[in-house]
This record gives structure tokens, C-alpha cells and sequence, in this order.
């Protein structure tokens, strides 16, 4: 219950009408009874849904068979809590346990399980690692910078988080990030208006695009192609898990790493500040990428979804010459701020900017290739759902 911050619901044990109050147990029954009340509990959290009350008058039978309750995301939720009962000195299962959470948009029960998992195996990078990422989204920047420190301590790897400029390069003076001033209060109010705001800013040069394209193939051929990472939250079996778009991290190519910071340095983190009102040297941004996609089935583009979690900021830069790809573009369907969807298709090298947590989706691609470059980026003051809206 501590670990979850769960709501637990009220716990029925049938019993006849001439049984006594105290109702006497063997030792065996009362542990099944509380490993299956403590399994309802992790479920109550790790699942978007709220569960029934836990009748233990009843067979045990797996909930994962019932049709109100079915699909790959409770089954993988069952499987995960039953695996944290089962072994609680795995730290697998609590690092597993916190990335549902996380998932889950449970930030509090997420980090606890995860620091579980960092105590059990404090040679855990990846437990490190998504530890930093709950910690960032929570808008606890300190502690998820140190988190990704150990984890660079422990494999010797730096995490792309740690590369890019804003509050993530630590090392650079004259771009070294800082925390939120306690003189520097954000206008929730103003930002909130801000947060239907889609900007369209030139960033680059057709030159600078070209030359990106160059050197981002170059360097995939040199490794054997392109990757094709799984969407952060997509379980296996979900429409999102279908996109398989070859992607790359702008901080795995050095040359591309420099000229990136540069860009941040100069015009994307000073745009970001101006469309929302949040200083550069707060902005964090942890997640950078290049996506390749074509007219091939799962490649086209995304469906509509919100970035990360959606407390975030977010940009896209168009890398391709409109003319060498057919569709394309970013769309935002009708929202709080506005009652007509939105399509903007931006220029080659123009950064289209907005709020993570607006919904939106790819303009598929229907032929030729369209190379984006996509940036996500955290502020401590938009950190646990604090932010806009």
C-alpha cells in the first residue's frame, strides 16, 4: 500500500451468519489472502482502470481471462506485480514494477519502486536510469541528474541526457544550466495561454539540412542501418508498438551532437523561452532524435498520441526538401484551445514547437523519405503534472 499509494478497496471475506466476529485462519490461508490483497493493491496502481473489490469468497481465477478486464496492458500488469510478490529481492521486477508506473503517470509509487530496485542491485544503471527519468518528469532535476551521474559511474557510458545544452550540460560556463530561482516565478497564468500556441521558427539553412541528412546516413551505414527503437510506452501489441520508424540519437554522432548544442545554444532553447515564458537555462532537454520515414507500412508516421508523458515541451525540425516526399506534416485535432483541427506542414529547416501534451499526429507519408529531427524537453516548474492546464 505504502509502495502504490494506492486507495485500497474495502476487503470482503464471506463468512456465515453463525460464525463469531473473530474468525479463526490457518497461517497458509492468511498468507494466500494477503499475497492476493497485496497483488489487487500493486494492480490498482499499475493499471489505468479501477479494479473491482477484492472478494476473497470467491475462486482465484486469473482476472487476465476476464473480458472486462483483458488486453495486453492488464495482463502485463499482473504478470509484473505477481513477478515483484513472488521474488521481492529481484531487482528486475521493481525496475519493471516502476516503468509501468511511470507509464502509468503514478510518479510518487513509480520512484519508490525503483529506488527499491537501485537498493536491491545498486550496479543497476538501468534501474539508475529510469529512476533519473521518473525523478525529471516529477521536476526533480538534482536528484535525476545524479541519478544518470551513477549510472555513468557504473557502465562508463554517458546518457544523452547529459549531452545536450540547457540544464542537462553541466559542464559548459557558458551554457551550464541552473535550477528555478525562488525570485523566479513562473505566470501559470500566462503559460497556461501559451500552451495552445504551435510556433514555426527557422533554425537551420537548406545547407545545414542537407549536410544533417548526409551525416546522419553516413554514420548509420558505418554501424550496419538504421535502429528502429520502441515508442516509449508502447507495451508489445499496441497500435503505438506497430510504428517502427528508423530512428537515431543525435548525441551517438559527435559531429551532429556539436552542431545541435550550437543550435540550442543560439536559437531552439532561446525560442522555446519566448514561447513560453520559461528562462533557457532551465529547459532541459534529455531526448533527441532523427526519424526517417517513408510510404512503407509502419514507417509513415505516428498516430495521434501526446509526447513522453505530456508534461513536456516539444520541437520538430524538417530536415527533407518538401519536394523529395509526398505528405507529411504535423496535425493537431480539435482541443481545449481550439474547436478546428490543425495541420501545419513547415518548411525545410523551420522547428515547429507546442506543448507535449497536446495531442497530435504525423501527416503520413506517402512516398519518397522525410527526415525530422524531434527534441523533448523538461522545466522543473512544469515537473508531476504542476504544469499548465
Amino acid at each position: 500500500h505504502q509502495c502504490v499509494y494506492a486507495r485500497l478497496p474495502a476487503l470482503s471475506i464471506a463468512r456465515s451468519s453463525a460464525q463469531v466476529p473473530c474468525i479463526a485462519v490457518s497461517h497458509a490461508r492468511a498468507r494466500r489472502w494477503s499475497r492476493a490483497y497485496m497483488l489487487h493493491a500493486l494492480l490498482s496502481a499499475a493499471c489505468s482502470f479501477k479494479l473491482p473489490a477484492l472478494d476473497l469468497k470467491l475462486p482465484s481465477p486469473s482476472l487476465a481471462e476476464d473480458g472486462r478486464f483483458g488486453g495486453g496492458g492488464y495482463a502485463t500488469a499482473l504478470r509484473v506485480c505477481a513477478d515483484v510478490l513472488s521474488s521481492p529481492n529481484d531487482s528486475g521486477g521493481w525496475r519493471e514494477l516502476g516503468t509501468l508506473l511511470h507509464g502509468k503517470g503514478r510518479l510518487d509509487a513509480s520512484a519508490m519502486a525503483l529506488r527499491r530496485a537501485t537498493q536491491i542491485e545498486p550496479l543497476d544503471s538501468e534501474a539508475h536510469v529510469a529512476l533519473a527519468e521518473v525523478l525529471r518528469a516529477a521536476g526533480r532535476f538534482e536528484e535525476a541528474f545524479a541519478s544518470l551521474r551513477t549510472a555513468e559511474a557504473i557502465d562508463g557510458r554517458p546518457n544523452q541526457a547529459l549531452c545536450y545544452a540547457g540544464y542537462g550540460d553541466r559542464g559548459g560556463s557558458s551554457r551550464g544550466g541552473g535550477a528555478t530561482s525562488a525570485t523566479d516565478a513562473v505566470d501559470f497564468d500566462a503559460l497556461a495561454r501559451r500552451v495552445g500556441e504551435v510556433w514555426l521558427t527557422e533554425v537551420a539553412s537548406e545547407e545545414e539540412c542537407e549536410w544533417v541528412i548526409a551525416t546522419a546516413e553516413e554514420h548509420n551505414a558505418a554501424k550496419g542501418g538504421w535502429a528502429c527503437r520502441q515508442p516509449r510506452f508502447a507495451p508489445e501489441g499496441t497500435v503505438a508498438n506497430a510504428v517502427r520508424a528508423p530512428d537515431m540519437l543525435v548525441a551517438d554522432e559527435p559531429r551532429l551532437l556539436a552542431w545541435l548544442n550550437d543550435k540550442c545554444d543560439h536559437t531552439i532553447l532561446p525560442a522555446l523561452e519566448a514561447q513560453f515564458g520559461i528562462p533557457a537555462r532551465e529547459l532541459w532537454l534529455y531526448d533527441t532524435f532523427l526519424l526517417k520515414f517513408s510510404g512503407t507500412p509502419g514507417e509513415s508516421g505516428l498516430g495521434v498520441h501526446v509526447d513522453d508523458d505530456g508534461f513536456g515541451l516539444s520541437f520538430n525540425v524538417l530536415l527533407s526538401d518538401p519536394a523529395d516526399f509526398e505528405g507529411g506534416g504535423t496535425r493537431f485535432p480539435p482541443n481545449a484551445f481550439s474547436s478546428e483541427e490543425a495541420v501545419y506542414t513547415p518548411r525545410r529547416g523551420q522547428m515547429l514547437s507546442h506543448y507535449g501534451g497536446l495531442r497530435h499526429a504525423s501527416v503520413p507519408c506517402t512516398g519518397g523519405l522525410r527526415y525530422i529531427m524531434v527534441g523533448f524537453v523538461r522545466a522543473e516548474r512544469l515537473g508531476g503534472g504542476r504544469g499548465p492546464g
